[in-house]
């Protein structure tokens, strides 16, 4: 009898791992983390690193990682966990870089990075430009029914990356559709991912490329991240011109569509309860905290891979070396051992700080204070222009096209003005 029952719910596990990939989990996959966190983890999720392409690529078996400790485990064990990333190595995608770099490599690049990605070149610098723009986008939407996350929360973090590389404004468009192709979380075919990795590649490689012949032709060239990049030093070491491009689509894949998810996220909160908005309009104190309970209840990256490297234990589970794992930040923000009512939008929570939907440890996302910076400035200014916001969840939907992201496809909402403006 012992034997049927745990025959039933070995079957059961397995179809729930089978089903993580359908569409309703995608767009809502915080129940099914809740069962998963019950078990050790689970063998058998056939899913795509970022820059695969469903279809062409083969996934590898992966064991499910779903509890804080543990995610929180793997996380600080790089040494056993490698990010290096055979599957996307092996597609037609650019290797990101860092994401999937180990030591002693990944701490040669991360300085280097560092160099270049400093407080000014991403805050200072774009500060004032961004308020403005933002301004702008607000003032075109005021009172008019739209799709906030194409309006608003699409356009905010592609436009940024053209001001950090000094690229035209204008093809934050170009930039939009390449990172939905790359990030596996739009509807694509295999054939126009394929192309957008593709175009993007090649739309860096020709950047890039004219910015070394302006800099060698000593012609003026802007002080960007994409100049920074080519001229970084650190104890001797630089970057390759290959590494300058792979450096600049990671940050374009990596920002543009996962802060794409967080304006819409926080905007959903909004809509999901309205005194949030007189709540953070008389108090703007309350603008961190709001964003950081968003990042923990309704964060955007939901998993990683690592290519396991020796033998260890997982709640348990022996992993063996060679395995391919999954592990779930999104899941591990849920945990009711660690955050209690995890559902829950609660903001001053005391461990707030626990939270890890930007990674912990030496693959902390260098990008996260410039999420940030963008998710502010956005909020203040629909609150020093608006008197509210009109919309209901009911009228959203969530993405389903892949497990990397969770997001609006569609947040249709209205932004009302304040009276006179």
């Amino acid at each position: 009898m012992n034997n049927s029952a745990m025959s039933s719910t070995e079957i059961d596990i397995e179809l729930l791992i089978k089903n993580m990939l359908s569409p309703e989990c995608i767009s809502n996959p915080y129940p099914v983390y809740k069962q998963l966190r019950s078990h050790a983890p689970v063998n058998g999720l056939l899913d795509y690193p970022p820059g695969t392409v469903p279809g062409v690529d083969t996934p590898y078996p992966a064991w499910v990682v779903t509890r804080y400790e543990d995610v929180d485990y793997v996380l600080r064990n790089p040494e056993i966990f490698s990010s290096e990333d055979p599957m996307q190595a092996n597609s037609s995608a650019p290797s990101l870089m860092l994401v999937n770099h180990d030591r002693p490599r990944h701490t040669a690049l991360r300085n280097l990075a560092k160099m270049a990605f400093t407080p000014k070149r991403i805050h200072d610098d774009i500060v004032d430009r961004l308020r403005t723009d933002i301004n702008k986008i607000v003032d075109r939407k005021l009172n008019a029914e739209m799709d906030f996350m194409v309006d608003v929360a699409g356009v905010i973090p592609a436009l940024v990356m053209t001001y950090l590389m000094g690229l035209p404004p204008e093809d934050y468009k170009l930039l939009v559709r390449w990172a939905n192709a790359f990030m596996v979380s739009s509807d694509f075919t295999p054939e126009e991912r394929q192309a957008c990795n593709v175009e993007l590649f090649n739309y860096f490689v020709a950047a890039v490329g004219k910015r070394y012949a302006d800099i060698e032709a000593g012609n003026k060239v802007s002080d960007d991240l994409m100049t920074a990049f080519i001229n970084a030093e650190y104890e001797g070491d630089t970057l390759s011109k290959e590494e300058v491009v792979l450096f600049c689509i990671t940050l374009v894949v990596a920002g543009a569509e996962t802060t794409t998810y967080f304006l819409g996220n926080l905007m959903g909160v909004m809509l999901e309860d309205a005194e949030w908005f007189s709540k953070l309009k008389s108090d703007r104190s309350l603008i961190r905290p709001f964003m950081e309970e968003c990042l923990r209840r309704d964060g955007p990256p939901q998993r990683l891979f690592r290519l396991v490297l020796q033998d260890c234990e997982i709640s348990g589970q022996e992993i063996k070396a060679g395995d391919w794992i999954a592990f779930f930040m999104a899941a591990a923000n849920h945990d009711e051992n660690v955050f209690p009512e995890p559902e829950k939008f609660i903001i001053g929570r005391k461990n707030i700080a626990k939270h890890i939907t930007f990674g912990r440890g030496i693959h902390h996302c260098l990008g996260a204070p410039l999420a940030r910076v963008e998710a502010e400035i956005m909020l203040n200014v629909i609150l020093d222009k608006c008197e509210g916001v009109n919309g209901e969840l009911a009228n959203s939907k969530r993405q389903s096209g892949g497990l990397l992201a969770y997001g609006f496809a569609t947040l249709p909402l209205q932004l009302i003005a304040k009276r006179g403006s």
